[in-house]
């Protein structure tokens, strides 16, 4: 992947917020991003995901558009009802890696191979692989 400038990244975010339409109704999908501002699907993407450490950023069920919520309480619930599918998603991804977690057997113990390093009550450091 191309490494871009932070300047260039704060632009592609900009135009891709000011891309996305307030309401659900008005959603706009990525190919409709991707055609209003020029950017790649990725640039998109990454924009979205940055975006939405600091500004609600909905989509619809079925991944059909990105929209800002209304400021009013229809636009509250449907930001309520995204975040429990979110945190629904997460739950089911932590979940789907047990099973690879139990075939190296990291529950709760280091990943082979892993450095864990400690300091001693001498204050030296000592390292020791997992």
């Amino acid at each position: 992947m191309r490494k871009i400038a932070v300047r260039d990244f704060e632009k592609i975010k900009s135009d891709v917020y000011h891309a996305l339409r307030v309401g659900k109704r008005n959603a706009i999908s990525r190919a409709e991003l991707i055609a209003t501002t020029g950017y790649k699907d990725r640039r998109i993407r990454e924009a979205i995901e940055s975006l939405r450490h600091t500004k609600a950023i909905l989509n619809l069920d079925q991944g059909d558009g990105y929209y800002i919520p209304e400021s009013n309480t229809q636009g509250r619930h449907e930001a309520a009802l995204w975040i429990r599918k979110q945190n629904t998603r997460m739950r089911s991804m932590k979940a789907a890696t047990r099973g690879a977690e139990r075939f190296i057997g990291t529950i709760g113990k280091a990943v082979p191979g892993q450095i864990r390093m400690e300091i001693l009550e001498d204050g030296k450091i000592t390292e020791r692989k997992g």
